[in-house]
Order: C-alpha cells, then sequence, then structure tokens
C-alpha cells in the first residue's frame, strides 16, 4: 500500500500547486444557441459554456469572453486574440488548423429547416432551392457535396451568423436555411420554420486551440471528459439535461465499471502495460456507444417509413416513428410479404419499386394510396438496393413517406388552377361581350369547362314578384331549371335556400356539404343524382343593387376554401362589373340618341343660342346665332361676346348679370347689341351657369330671342299711351304713374313734393292769330325749353292746349320759388317760329305735399287754383296755393328764433328707445331721440324743428350736446350695474361734414370713459351719398378709432353698391315706412327681405325700426333680421324710465 500512497500524495501535491494561481482563458463566444450564445443580460451561456465552466471550475481557470462572428472568431483564435473555441465540429482540413482534444464534447448533425410552403420533403427536393447556411462551417462543403453526389444544383447563400440564415429563410429570400440541430430546434418557432426529413452529417464536437499553443486547456478538457461521459450521473449529463440535450446511456452497466477498476486495482503494478490499453479500449467503447446513439437519433428524426425488405417482397426490419402510419402492427408483417400485408393495388407498386431497384440500384417517385384508420393516406416510395456481397441475396431499403398534404396540396391547386381558368376567360368574355345575353352564356360554360365545376347558372331577379329566373346555365342538371322556383322574400319556403338567401342578405352563400346541408333539404335527391357535392351562391351586383346571382355545383364536397371562395368572389365582382358596364352603355347610348336630339333642337332653334368657358369665350353658336349677328362660327369661337356690345346697355345691367352669374344664379334680361355690320338690334336674354355632376360650373348657356321688333312696336304703343303725340311729353296716364313713385318716395323719406300748374298766357291769341301751326311750333318750343330746365327726376306733363304739369320731387316752397323764377325765364325768351319771333310768359300755380294735398287729384287741383288765382291778378306770375304757406313760414321763423334759447334753458332732453336683438329678446342698445317741450308751445316735433336747427346752423352745438348727454348717460347707467349696451345717436349733414368730427367724438368718449366700442353713429343714406368719397374717407377715420357706424333710414334714398360696400359700416336700419305695411304689401316685404340678404352678404347687421305688431317681428325674424325696435317693446322713455325698463327685463 506505501507505493500507492505515495503516488496519491505525489498527485494531491501537484493538484495543489497546480491551484496556486488562477489562470486565465479567454473563451471565443458565437451565436449558436443553445450551445454558445449571449443572453439578454450580456453573459455567455449555453450546453458547451456551462460544460467549459464546470470544466474551470475543477482546473481553476478564470475564463473571459470575447464575442465575434464565427469566421472572426476562428481568425482570433489563430492570431492569439482568445485561447479557446468550443462549438468546433471534427474534420480532417479542420485537423490542419487547430489542435483538438480526444473526447468529444457533443455529439449532433446538421438539418433543414423551411418555411411550411417550401415543400421540402428528401435531398431531391432541394434542387434549384436557395439554402442560407453559415459561411465556413463544416456544412458548407457537407452540403455542397450531397448536393453534388445527387447531381442537383441549388444555390448555397453565405451568411455570418446562424440567425440571419433563418431570417432570410423567413422572409422568403432564401428557401430553407441549414443549422445544427441543436439550433434548430431550439430556434425554429421563434422564425416560424419547420424542420424537414433532410438530415446530414452526423459530427462530433469540440473544443479547440490554435495549432501547438495551450495544450494545457485541451488536456484539462480531456482529463474531466473521460470522466464524466461514463458517469449517467456526472455533472456533463446534468447539463444536458438542463439544456433538453440528448442523453446517451452508457453501453457498460456501472457495476461492470466498478468490478474492472477493482480488478485493474489488483493486477496494477503486474499490468501497468495492459491498463493503458483497456483504457484506449474504454475511450472506444464510449465513442461507439455515443455514436450509436447518435445514429439511433437521427434515424428517429427522420419522418418516413423505412423497411428491409427481400426480393420477394418479405419484411426483415423496419423504423418508424410513425406507427400510425403502419398497415399493420409490426409483429403482423415481419416475416410476411408485401402481398399478404397490403392490398393488391398497393403491392404491385411496392413490388414494381422493388424490382426496378434490383435492376438499376434505386427506384423512386411511386405512389400508392392506402386506407388507414385515421383515414386514407398517400405515400411515396423510394427503394435502393443494399450492398452485398454477390453470395448473399439482395436486400433493400424502402422509404414510405407521408404525402397525403402534398397530395391535398397538389389538389388544390388544380383546383385553383381551373379557377383561374376560368376566371381568364370570364374576363375575356367580359371584354368581348356587348351584353348580359351574350355573355351570360360563356360565363357559365367557361366555369364548367375550365373551372372545373358540375354545372352553372345565372339567375335575375323579377323585381316586381321577387322571382328568380334562371337566364343562362350549363352543366350536368341544367335541366331542372326549367321547373326552378326560387324567390327572394324570406317568407316564402323557396326563399330559404342558398340562392335566395344569397339574394335577399347580399351575401355569398357556400354550401360545402350539399348532400347534407339541411338548407338544401329540397334539392338533395337532386344533387345525388347529379353528382354535386358543393354548391355556391354569389349575388350578383349593379350600381350597387343585388340584381342577380350566379350559382356554382362542385363535384366534391368542401370545393370552396377559401382559395377558391375568393376566385369566385372575383369572378362575381367581374361580372358585376360588366353588368354596370353594359348598363352604363346602354345609357350612354340613350344619351347620344337624347343628346343627337338636343343637338337638332338647338341646331334648328328660332332663338340663338351660345354657349361659353367660364371666361366667357364663346365656344358653341347655333346658326340663328350666327344669322342674326352676321358673324361666322370661325369668327365668333374663342371670341368674348362683349364684341356685339353696342353701348347702349346700361353698365349696371352687365353688372346685375355678372353678380347672378358670380353666385351661380341665372339672370334673365334685355340687352341691346350690334352686328358685324353695325345695325342695333335688342334681345331677349336668358343666360344660365352649366354645371357637371359633381357641381363643378363649367360653362355658361345664353338663349337669346331678337326682339327688336317687338321693341320698337312697344315704343310706339308706349307713346301713343304715355306720351303726348305733339310735344313727346308725358301724357295724363304717365303722369299719373309718375307722381305714385315721386309720392312713395316722399312718403318713406319725409320730404316735401311740389306740383305745379303752368299755362302760357294768351296762348289763345297766338292760336287764332297765327293760326294752329304756330301755335303748336310754339307749344313744341317751350316743352323743350322746360325739359333743360328741370332735373332728369322732375315730370312734365302737357294736359292739353297750352297747359302743362310739373312734378318736382323733394322740393319745398324755397325750391319751388326757384324753379318757378327759371321756368318763367325760360319761357320768356323770344322764340323763332317761321317768320314770327314770339315772345310768351306763363302763370304757375304751386302746391306742396303734404300741405296742399296727399294725392294727385287734390295737388293738382289746388295748383291749378292757384295758376287761376295768378291769372287773376294779372298773370306772368307763380302762387302758392293757400294762406296757410304764409303762416307756415311764420310759424318756421317763431321756431327757429324760440330754439336759439331752447338748449340753454333746458327745455331740450334725450329719450331712449330700446333695441332689441331677435335672436333671444335681449336688450343690446339704445337710441337716443331729442325731444323739445316748449313752456308756450308744448311738445314740438322733431320732424318740425330739426330741418329749422340744420337751416339756421344751430344744428352743430345741438348735436354736439345731444352726443355728450347721450355718452354719459350710458356710462352712467353702466356704472350702476346695468349690462353693457351700444347708444346709437343721430348724426346731421352738417354734423357729418365737419372736419374735427373724429377728435370731437373720441375727446366726448375719453372725457366720459365709455370705450369706443359702444358708441354707434348713424348717419341717413342721403347723407352718406351726398358726397359719397368724402363719406368714405370720414367713415375710415372713425372706424380707425373704433367707432361704429350704422346707415339710417335706409331704402329711402339712392346708395350705390360700390360706394356701400367701401363704407366702414356694421349696420344698416331699415326704414320704418317699409317696416309699416310689411305684413300686407309685397313690395314693401320684397325691398325688406332685398336690404336683409344683401346687408348679410356685404357682412353687415340689419336693424328694423316702427315694429309695432307680432306679425311684423315674425317676418322680420323669418327673413334674419338682427335687431328691432318699435313700439312694440316700448316707446321712447326718458333716462329714468329706460332704467326701470332694463331692470324688469333682466
Amino acid at each position: 500500500m506505501m507505493p500507492t500512497l505515495r503516488v496519491l500524495l505525489c498527485l494531491g501535491f501537484l493538484c495543489l500547486t497546480g491551484n496556486a494561481g488562477a489562470s486565465e482563458v479567454r473563451v471565443g463566444i458565437y451565436e449558436n444557441e443553445p450551445k454558445v450564445f449571449t443572453d439578454t443580460k450580456g453573459n455567455a451561456s449555453g450546453i458547451l459554456i456551462d460544460i467549459l465552466k464546470a470544466v474551470a471550475d475543477k482546473e481553476d481557470w478564470q475564463l473571459s469572453y470575447v464575442s465575434c462572428k464565427w469566421e472572426d472568431c476562428l481568425k482570433k483564435l489563430e492570431e492569439g486574440g482568445i485561447d479557446l473555441m468550443p462549438d468546433i465540429a471534427y474534420s480532417a482540413e479542420r485537423n490542419l488548423r487547430f489542435d483538438f482534444h480526444k473526447t468529444p464534447a457533443l455529439y449532433s448533425w446538421s438539418q433543414i429547416y423551411s418555411r411550411n410552403d417550401a415543400r421540402i420533403a428528401s435531398v431531391l427536393d432541394l434542387s434549384n432551392k436557395r439554402i442560407a447556411l453559415l459561411e465556413g462551417g463544416i456544412q458548407e462543403k457537407a452540403i455542397a457535396d450531397m448536393l453534388a453526389g445527387f447531381d442537383l444544383k441549388a444555390q448555397l447563400i453565405p451568411t455570418r451568423t446562424l440567425e440571419e440564415a433563418f431570417r432570410l429563410a423567413q422572409s422568403g429570400r432564401a428557401d430553407a436555411a441549414i443549422s445544427s440541430h441543436e439550433f434548430g430546434d431550439f430556434h425554429e418557432h421563434d422564425y416560424h420554420l419547420v424542420e424537414t426529413p433532410v438530415i446530414f452529417q452526423p459530427v462530433r464536437l469540440f473544443y479547440v486551440t490554435a495549432r501547438g499553443h495551450r495544450p494545457d486547456l485541451l488536456n484539462g478538457i480531456d482529463r474531466n471528459l473521460s470522466v464524466w461521459v461514463a458517469d449517467p450521473n456526472s455533472i456533463y449529463f446534468n447539463i444536458l439535461k438542463r439544456w433538453g440535450g440528448h442523453i446517451p446511456a452508457p453501453s457498460i452497466p456501472p457495476a461492470f465499471w466498478q468490478a474492472l477498476l477493482l480488478i485493474s486495482a489488483l493486477l496494477l503494478l503486474s499490468l501497468l502495460g495492459a491498463v493503458v490499453l483497456r483504457r484506449q479500449i474504454k475511450i472506444r467503447t464510449q465513442q461507439l456507444s455515443a455514436l450509436n446513439i447518435q445514429l439511433q437519433s437521427t434515424l428517429d428524426a427522420i419522418p418516413d417509413l423505412l423497411f428491409e425488405v427481400g426480393p420477394d417482397g418479405h419484411f426483415f426490419r423496419y423504423h418508424s416513428s410513425r406507427n400510425d402510419l403502419l398497415a399493420a402492427p409490426a409483429e403482423a408483417f415481419l416475416g410476411k410479404s408485401i402481398a399478404e400485408v397490403m392490398p393488391p393495388a398497393v403491392a404491385v407498386v411496392c413490388m414494381s419499386a422493388i424490382r426496378e431497384a434490383d435492376e438499376t440500384g434505386r427506384s423512386s417517385g411511386k405512389e400508392y394510396e392506402l386506407s388507414l384508420p385515421g383515414g386514407t393516406f398517400w405515400f411515396e416510395l423510394s427503394v435502393s438496393r443494399m450492398q452485398t456481397s454477390a453470395a448473399e441475396e439482395p436486400h433493400f431499403i424502402a422509404l414510405a413517406r407521408d404525402i397525403t398534404q402534398r397530395k391535398a396540396n397538389e389538389a388544390q391547386i388544380l383546383r385553383l388552377t381551373k379557377l383561374y381558368a376560368a376566371l381568364s376567360q370570364c374576363n375575356q368574355a367580359i371584354v368581348r361581350c356587348s351584353d348580359i345575353d351574350e355573355l351570360f352564356p360563356i360565363i357559365c360554360r367557361d366555369a364548367v369547362n375550365f373551372g372545373g365545376m358540375k354545372m352553372a347558372w345565372i339567375g335575375m331577379v323579377d323585381k316586381q314578384n321577387k322571382q328568380v329566373k334562371a337566364v343562362a346555365s350549363f352543366g350536368s342538371g341544367t335541366e331542372y331549371l326549367e321547373s326552378l322556383q326560387i324567390s327572394t322574400d324570406a317568407n316564402d319556403p323557396a326563399g330559404r335556400g342558398p340562392t335566395g338567401t344569397a339574394l335577399r342578405e347580399n351575401r355569398p352563400y357556400w354550401c360545402q356539404d350539399f348532400i347534407n346541408d339541411p338548407a338544401t333539404a329540397p334539392w338533395h335527391e337532386r344533387g345525388t343524382r347529379f353528382g354535386w357535392g358543393a354548391s355556391a351562391s354569389i349575388p350578383l351586383l349593379c350600381r350597387d343593387a343585388v340584381v342577380g346571382v350566379i350559382t356554382l355545383y362542385a363535384g366534391e364536397a368542401y370545393a370552396f376554401d377559401e382559395a377558391a371562395r375568393n376566385l369566385l368572389l372575383e369572378m362575381a365582382m367581374d361580372v358585376s362589373f360588366a353588368l354596370e358596364r353594359f348598363a352604363g352603355e346602354t345609357e350612354r347610348k340613350r344619351l347620344e340618341e337624347d343628346l343627337l336630339k338636343l343637338s337638332l333642337a338647338v341646331e334648328q332653334s328660332p332663338n340663338s343660342i351660345v354657349i361659353t368657358d367660364l371666361d366667357a369665350k364663346i365656344e358653341y353658336a347655333n346658326a340663328n346665332f350666327i344669322r342674326v349677328t352676321g358673324y361666322s362660327l370661325a369668327e365668333l369661337i374663342g371670341e368674348n361676346p362683349r364684341i356685339m356690345q353696342s353701348g347702349k346697355t346700361p353698365k349696371s345691367t352687365y353688372e346685375e348679370m355678372w353678380a347672378h352669374l358670380a353666385s351661380g344664379e341665372s339672370w334673365q334680361g334685355e340687352l341691346c347689341n350690334k352686328r358685324k355690320d353695325g345695325t342695333e338690334y335688342f334681345e331677349s336674354v336668358l343666360i344660365s351657369p352649366v354645371r357637371q355632376a359633381d357641381g363643378r360650373l363649367t360653362h355658361y348657356l345664353a338663349i337669346k330671342e331678337d326682339i327688336t321688333e317687338k321693341k320698337r312696336t312697344e315704343e310706339r304703343i308706349e307713346k301713343l299711351v304715355h306720351f303726348d303725340q305733339l310735344t313727346g311729353l308725358p301724357n295724363r296716364t304717365q303722369l299719373n304713374e309718375r307722381f305714385k313713385f315721386a309720392l312713395s318716395l316722399a312718403q318713406r323719406s319725409g320730404e316735401q313734393l311740389t306740383v305745379m300748374f303752368l299755362d302760357l298766357d294768351r296762348f289763345k291769341d297766338i292760336n287764332d292769330t297765327l293760326g294752329h301751326s304756330v301755335g303748336d311750333q310754339l307749344l313744341m318750343e317751350v316743352a323743350a325749353r322746360l325739359k333743360t330746365t328741370l332735373r332728369e327726376e322732375d315730370t312734365i306733363s302737357r294736359q292739353g292746349g297750352d297747359e302743362f304739369i310739373l312734378i318736382l320731387p323733394g322740393t319745398d316752397e324755397k325750391g319751388a320759388v326757384h324753379v318757378a323764377t327759371k321756368l318763367m325765364e325760360a319761357i320768356s325768351r323770344p322764340s323763332q317760329i317761321e317768320r314770327h319771333e314770339l315772345v310768351a310768359t306763363c302763370s304757375i300755380g304751386i302746391a306742396i305735399y303734404p300741405y296742399d294735398g296727399e294725392d294727385f287729384e287734390t295737388l293738382s287741383k289746388n295748383a291749378d287754383t292757384a295758376m287761376y288765382r295768378v291769372k287773376q291778378d294779372g298773370r306772368n306770375a307763380f302762387r302758392f296755393f293757400t294762406p296757410e304757406m304764409q303762416a307756415h313760414s311764420a310759424r318756421a321763423l317763431q321756431l327757429g328764433n324760440a330754439l336759439r334759447q331752447a338748449l340753454s334753458r333746458g327745455q331740450l332732453q334725450l329719450h331712449y328707445q330700446p333695441q332689441i336683438l331677435i335672436r333671444d329678446g335681449h336688450v343690446v342698445g339704445a337710441e337716443a331721440l331729442l325731444r323739445w317741450q316748449h313752456p308756450e308751445l308744448g311738445a314740438i316735433s322733431p320732424a318740425e324743428f330739426i330741418p329749422i336747427a340744420e337751416d339756421s346752423g344751430q344744428i352743430i352745438q345741438i348735436g354736439e350736446w345731444v352726443l355728450r348727454t347721450a355718452v354719459r348717460q350710458l356710462k352712467d347707467w353702466m356704472a350702476h350695474g346695468l349690462p353693457p349696451m351700444v347708444m346709437a345717436v343721430n348724426l346731421s349733414a352738417a354734423q357729418f361734414r365737419q372736419p374735427n368730427l373724429p377728435e370731437l367724438v373720441t375727446g366726448i368718449l375719453d372725457e366720459a370713459g365709455l370705450p369706443h366700442e359702444y358708441l354707434e353713429l348713424e348717419l341717413t343714406e342721403a347723407v352718406a351719398m351726398d358726397d359719397p368719397q368724402a363719406a368714405v374717407e370720414m367713415m375710415d377715420k372713425l372706424h380707425a378709432l373704433g367707432i361704429r357706424m350704422s346707415i339710417d333710414d335706409f331704402g329711402t334714398g339712392y346708395s350705390s353698391l360700390s360706394y356701400l360696400k367701401r363704407f366702414k359700416v356694421y349696420k344698416l336700419k331699415i326704414d320704418q315706412s317699409f317696416v309699416h305695411d310689411i305684413t300686407d304689401d309685397p313690395d314693401d316685404k320684397a325691398i325688406v327681405a332685398a336690404i336683409i340678404n344683401m346687408a348679410s352678404s356685404l357682412g353687415m347687421q340689419t336693424i328694423a325700426e316702427g315694429v309695432e305688431t307680432a306679425g311684423q317681428l315674425a317676418f322680420l325674424r323669418l327673413q334674419g333680421c338682427d335687431e328691432v325696435q318699435g313700439y312694440y317693446f316700448s316707446k321712447p322713455l326718458p333716462a329714468d324710465q329706460f332704467t326701470s325698463y332694463i331692470q324688469k327685463q333682466e
């Protein structure tokens, strides 16, 4: 025992000295999970890393890790950048570059992984495939040699990492990827790949060092692995279990090893040489055991059925991991022949393959169908002759591969190919055909002949009775359609089948098992007779409405998988598209016919018709237009119709026309145009915008009628009816109409109206002395002089003989005196008539509205009376109708004098009338109205004293007082808690013309501390239009200071829209003369509606004054008026009463 003890002590001493200082080992790490990789925390991990760590613990190594790509790791190893590289498969070529230890660390093999759709079931399926693999890996040469051995061509795609290879296969840029089975099994699900049966190159995996470097590392690894692989309970096998690896069972029982060790210990001294030999045998035995396990694992991984058979078909051995695919249990067929086990038809195929292999060495590609408990399966048979001596009877290896799924895929592809062909034929027919009578029979025929259907038919829905009528059919069983009764009514039993349901619910109906589906129960007998396994009913649409159905019958059940359904839906969509095209073509032909009729009607129309683009360039003119204008079509195309303008049509007419057209509205009116030869003509014109279906405005259409003769006739009639034939002046009929218009203006504006009765003095003497011819010429001369003396808005009429009546709108007594004086001067100038120089005089009577009458009859009678008074008093003069005119002048003088003291004596005060927002009834403003209470004369109307104040110039002082008082009052109200509102103050013409008006207004506002936006200055329409340009400038100044402006009494003057747009006003006040009869007078309704619409279009608000009834308020609300004021809500109130009114409103 002493020598043994000394040996153990020496070994212990060596071990201790070896641990004196831990040796650093640099290990290369590349990504080949689960063998070698870097985990999510950045640490080295894997089967080989864990084994290496166990060795390092035993050998006292300090491990450090260097991450690198595969090729980079090998390069670093050779260059000394790392000491040790794991996961190296042994090969002769690598043995020249690196040093290997003796005991393999792992046994592995290479395997091909692919996507499901790659269909790789054997090496032969690799032909023309793209295969990704690790660049420089041991598989690179092995797969190349294997492909060459089978004479196959494939594209090998080298990658830097295995992950990159698997990504290429996943994305479709490669058909398959090669890796070790450990990596593949670990990652196939991550990349949605599956393992294939192609397994090759069983290898042994080692740790290696650079050639001649660090042999101590390899010795240490060998020292531990040689012990561990012999012990099933060692750390080595525990690591393999933890990682789910293949653990080889020991080939020699542990008891044998114990006995062997005991015997070796007893014979150690005498059989030292034998120990070495036995140790080598032991290592070789372990290697063979591991290799056997590896080969067994490889066989287990092969999914095919493997048989060893004799030339007569007897079974000797078999191997399979799929016992469910065996025709009989192993004990039932081993030792028996194929003919005894397999159905006759299958046995014939198998024996044929064995004979072919016996003759040529190999047989492949033969297929057979076999019914098994799990269903019907298809197999592909490959048979190879085994190598035996010449004296031995040959044996054969037969591989039977399950190709059931492949056959199903092929059947599906065949069905889809047929459907694609049918779809192609359908599309070609759609292109060729022009109607459903031509198309539908072709669709049904192609669905059967090309699509593989048993029968196909197309039915159209009768909207009246909801019945389906078959209009086309083809195939087996079409005769049943003769008695077809299918409805779209759910209450009708004939409407509850697939076709009726598809039509009614507008969805395809797939009946996958026609013979057994309850929905097709009424047709089961017919389906059995004609061999219908499945049916499809798909609605046909035209312009989003269901109009028909296509129904197809397949010969096998479940024929309509997702791909088939998609193709049939596409076919139905194409047919629906064709229906829409046919409908569109029918409509197009109808439109063409209608267009032809329209074209002929337009071309032959007695009216002129012209079409222009939006720039008014002529694109079309009919024959009558060419005839009327004298221009040829070539001269007109591209020209603007303005080339025919005569200059006689008022500019306002064109402005009105373009205003309508620009807003998308039609315009109708009359134009005076000029032909090519220069002659003028009148035409009645209707111009309408032309819009496309989407609402776009693209053209203008003008329909014109030549009314030149009509206008001339009307003018002649007009003159006969309304004008004096001698002088051309309006007669009494025309005079009455013009008076009514002038009277309405006077009533609305509150202005005066003058009526004059003029009579030539001693005209009878001229007629009697010089004759009626001279008298008539004198009358024409007088009429001409009178017309030149009067304004355009004035009217003069000859009543007969030498009597004339004049109507002078807006003329008071002063104006009447001025006009009468001018008339007398004009008439008194000498007239040369024939050989006579005549001097005439006249007598004029004057009546003033409203003082001398409120109608034409009264005014003209009173003017006539006044004229006779002149005659009585000596002629050649003028006189007002009554003495009251003198009395009126006296009162005006009295009021003018009293008014000068009224302000200083406190006789003037302001009343405030609320302004109401129609939308919610709230008070939003007040209008300050001036009142004069004289101690002796009593209450004096503003209509009476304000004109006197304006004439006398007192309005400037009074207006400033009104403005200051109103502003202070509003400020006081707001200070005492009344809600903010707008104070409206009227401006007179004199005030508005003051250059310092902006400074005056802002000074008053700032003095009171009232924000500018709470003041509104009201200006009458007449004042604004007196000098529009000056008004624009003044309004601009006030607007810049934040002061609001509004137009008062709007509609009573003559506003220009062009200036109105330029006025910086935000509100128009509708005059009460329009509001008074708004519920009864159509004209007033129209005027008010027009004002509101115009204001809205210009971005202005509207307020109506004089609202006294609920009906007036309702109409204004309906028209969109913004605000109102009037006695319906409140009369103008003193400041204290106005305060109470507001408080009650709150």
